[in-house]
């Protein structure tokens, strides 16, 4: 019964609205622009128009097709309105407050400064903490670019999904009252925050912090935890807050990663039964580097035209050791400057860092970083997604359809390429 599309749709209502918002929005960057400066006076007059039929729907109260099929229209033309009236502005602005994240941003450097002394490894620490790659060497930089690592040096939701735990696993200490969820909850938003904004809101950490705030407000109501209905509330904020931002490659990688991993992790983690844990870590780490590169092949092929052919092994073995790093600086920052222990950490740290350093750059020289070709025009990546979209359904139903569904879209394809 819960495979059953009905009770899918039922459970990710934001799913649908995001798509369809989505569409009409990209559909009017493309074709219906207004230039006259009357976009906004446009949206407001679409918005009204189209609550004035949503009202007229709702006395009517007919369950029927034509009420869905209206609500999807209505949906298309408030992704216009949003598309008309954010040409001139954002709809939705927001003050930093800059004093503050400025004093916080001082004490990461001068407790880093403090603690790490290497050039190098302070400079790289610097680009793990807060996204300053100022100080990082360009041929570092290009090693982890053609390794297919590079977000490892980017701050990302990893970074977040780290501070959050380790958050959490504190807050959980306090009683289970209301009073004092209301202070986990505070505290938890607050926190990933003011970190975001001392990472100077870099596009990455703020998706990643939309993400987690949804999920924890979420979770904090009651309500049932749905991972894509998440996803596309964020990309609904952002849609609000910088519409046009969907075209950025780093967002169009992010949720394709995102989407991948919650997709096809668990399809993939199950497809072996094992028991060791050190196999199972390793294996988990594995299959969440292939999900992530499913989906995200067809843009970085479109953008690109290529991609690292170490990329999955690059992924298995750097980004766990990267998430000790991440474990120890987040430990350096904890610790007070009194403490002796604090500068012998700073240097086991700092060693650790131009060891992880050395290791990418011998990689990189001895396997010269080989990228494979990959040019994919824009009827291939609908053909490719719609094949892994067959793929998903047949792997998570069990149903032998959407394999014919998969074969049916390659002959079609291979039929329009000769003949066209």
């Amino acid at each position: 019964m819960q495979n059953t599309y009905a009770y899918w749709k039922a459970g990710h209502p934001l799913v649908f609205i995001s798509f369809h918002l989505l569409t009409g929005l990209l559909f009017t960057s493309w074709y219906g622009k207004i230039q006259n400066g009357q976009g906004p006076l446009y949206a407001i007059l679409l918005i009204g128009g189209t609550l004035l039929f949503l009202i007229l729907l709702s006395i009517l109260k007919k369950q029927t097709w034509p009420v869905s099929f209206s609500i999807s229209i209505v949906l298309f033309c408030w992704g216009i309105a949003i598309q008309w009236a954010s040409q001139q502005f954002s709809i939705i602005q927001f003050q930093v407050p800059i004093s503050y994240i400025q004093v916080c941003r001082n004490w990461v450097i001068e407790k880093k400064n403090h603690t790490i002394p290497n050039k190098e490894a302070n400079g790289f620490a610097l680009a793990i903490l807060l996204g300053v790659k100022m100080d990082i060497n360009q041929s570092l930089i290009n090693a982890y670019t053609q390794l297919g690592i590079v977000h490892i040096i980017a701050i990302s939701g990893m970074h977040l999904d780290i501070l959050f735990k380790n958050l959490a696993k504190f807050t959980q200490l306090l009683p289970r009252n209301k009073t004092f969820l209301i202070i986990e909850l505070l505290l938890l938003l607050f926190s990933a925050w003011t970190y975001t904004l001392m990472a100077f809101a870099s596009p990455s950490i703020v998706r990643a912090c939309i993400f987690f705030t949804i999920y924890t407000i979420g979770k904090f109501m009651g309500a049932a935890v749905f991972t894509l209905n998440a996803i596309a509330a964020g990309i609904l904020i952002l849609l609000l807050v910088q519409p046009n931002g969907i075209y950025h490659i780093g967002l169009q990688l992010s949720y394709a990663a995102i989407i991948g991993i919650h997709l096809f992790y668990p399809l993939l983690y199950q497809s072996l039964t094992l028991k060791n844990p050190i196999i199972q870590f390793l294996w988990s780490n594995c299959c969440v580097s292939m999900a992530a590169q499913l989906t995200t092949l067809p843009i970085l092929a479109l953008h690109f035209h290529q991609i690292a052919g170490w990329v999955l092994v690059s992924n298995f073995i750097m980004v766990p050791l990267s998430n000790i790093m991440l474990y120890g600086l987040a430990l350096l920052l904890i610790l007070p400057n009194q403490f002796s222990i604090t500068l012998f950490w700073g240097q086991c740290i700092q060693k650790y860092i131009i060891g992880f350093n050395e290791l990418v750059r011998g990689w990189f020289l001895y396997t010269k970083a080989e990228t494979i070709q990959l040019n994919m025009n824009n009827g291939a990546i609908l053909v490719y997604y719609l094949i892994l979209l067959c793929l998903y359904l047949w792997l998570y139903l069990k149903n032998t359809w959407y394999l014919l569904g998969i074969l049916g879209t390659c002959i079609l394809y291979y039929l329009i390429k000769l003949f066209s």
